[in-house]
């Protein structure tokens, strides 16, 4: 039990911590895209308020100048030079400014900055002005730092246009460099509050997750109980004893196995294997029983055990995947069995595996209507059935394997019983969580 509920701790630290990191990267891209946000808006207030107070300066010199107010525009951006190089946040590397009739009269430009005439050529298709709203639109510098496009009409009171500004926006290094700490510090604080908030919540969520896990290990052994009882109800209908059960179930893993299929259908395969036959509850026994051949009308009642089979698994989800072993054990690979008449991959891969070690355990063994073969009479006669009753790949894995398995469970019944133990606890019992995993 202890080791069963350690799987089940095993499986939930490992989904929290995934769904720790899943978190931390969501809030932790979320923080980032917020800091970055408010980098880029933090930047469009400091342009926008020098722009506007450059927009003030020359609306007031085109109203109230008597000279030509032209002249006197890049007095005003000079200025603005001043006050924007000596800003630890960034500076202007270009700025132009032209009036109504597209000539330039104010000029403001950072000869030693690199590739500068690239980025004035781009600067028209990135930030075009639009009414006298400010477009600010982030380029990537030479340095790999942002440089901002701006572009901005000036009106006068009449709405018209006197003179529009086109600008470069450079943001110093040392600013880039405090946003990113910034950010990584926010980042950093906002992963460590999600695994503090996620390590506060696991002692709670294991003692749930740990009684959770008993209940479901306590019903996990009731449901393999009551398989393997009914199993053995019905295997000694047939006979004084349930080996039958034990053998065709460890012959029909052991062929899955070689087979290549995983413990999930293996699982399937098991609970087939345990209740092939349940359906011959409803069979009564002057038929069942019968030490003779069967006639033709006995036999029609005999098929039905099949669909009476799939009736009875069928109340029961956690048996309903049996079905494909109790419903088609019985349909021949040629297609000339029962009860729909399957043929070759039409047949469920579990009963392919199950109607073989079906047949050789029923050849190799006593019943009261029959004496047991031998061995080697048992294998011909499967071999015989090949491409007719049986696949012939899968026949061939099986008399490859099958022979230490007859000669050391078919006649000691014990030793089935413990083989069969080993595997019930090897594929539903090592590792629970990962019949946990099969039910999500």
């Amino acid at each position: 039990m202890k080791s069963r509920i350690g799987s089940l701790r095993k499986s939930l630290i490992v989904r929290l911590i995934a769904l720790s990191a899943v978190v931390s990267i969501l809030v932790g891209g979320g923080v980032f895209w917020l800091e970055r946000g408010r980098f880029e808006a933090v930047i469009a207030e400091r342009t926008h308020l020098a722009i506007e107070l450059l927009k003030l300066r020359i609306q007031d010199i085109e109203a109230l100048s008597h000279r030509p107010w032209e002249s006197q525009v890049q007095q005003a951006v000079d200025d603005l030079r001043k006050v924007s190089t000596n800003s630890a946040f960034g500076h202007f590397v270009w700025l132009s400014i032209h009036n109504a009739k597209g000539l330039e009269i104010g000029r403001m430009e950072d000869l030693d900055y690199p590739q500068l005439q690239t980025l004035i050529q781009n600067h028209d298709r990135q930030a075009a002005a639009s009414g006298n709203k400010l477009a600010l639109t982030p380029l990537i510098g030479p340095d790999g730092n942002p440089v901002y496009a701006i572009g901005l009409n000036i009106m006068d009171a009449d709405g018209r246009i006197v003179a529009t500004l086109r600008g470069l926006y450079s943001v110093a290094p040392q600013a880039i460099a405090e946003l990113w700490r910034d950010i990584i510090h926010s980042v950093a604080v906002s992963v460590l509050l999600v695994m503090l908030v996620t390590s506060l919540h696991y002692p709670v969520v294991r003692r749930l997750f740990d009684h959770l896990g008993r209940l479901s290990i306590h019903l996990l052994d009731a449901n393999l109980e009551t398989l393997q009882a009914f199993g053995s109800a019905i295997a000694k209908r047939d006979s004084e004893t349930d080996a039958h059960n034990f053998r065709v179930t460890i012959y029909a893993v052991r062929l899955a196995e070689a087979a290549g299929l995983n413990a999930g259908r293996i699982r399937t395969l098991i609970k087939g294997a345990f209740l092939h036959d349940i359906g011959k509850i409803a069979i009564r026994d002057h038929i069942l029983l019968k030490p003779g051949k069967l006639d033709a009308g006995e036999f029609e009642v005999m098929k039905t055990h099949v669909l009476h089979g799939l009736d009875i698994i069928n109340h029961c989800q956690w048996l309903r995947d049996a079905g494909d072993v109790v419903g088609n054990h019985h349909e021949r690979f040629d297609g000339s069995g029962y009860y729909s008449g399957l043929k070759t991959q039409e047949i469920p891969l579990t009963a392919r595996i199950f109607a073989i070690v079906d047949v050789f355990d029923a050849l190799t063994s006593a019943r009261p209507y029959k004496m047991a073969l031998s061995y080697e009479d048992s294998i011909d006669h499967l071999q015989r059935e090949a491409g007719k009753h049986f696949d012939p790949e899968l026949l061939n894995v099986f008399v490859g394997i099958v022979e230490p398995l007859y000669h050391r469970f078919a006649r000691h019944e014990e030793d089935a019983r413990n083989e069969l133990a080993n595997i019930i606890q090897r594929y539903f019992k090592c590792d629970i969580s990962d019949l946990f995993d099969e039910n999500l």
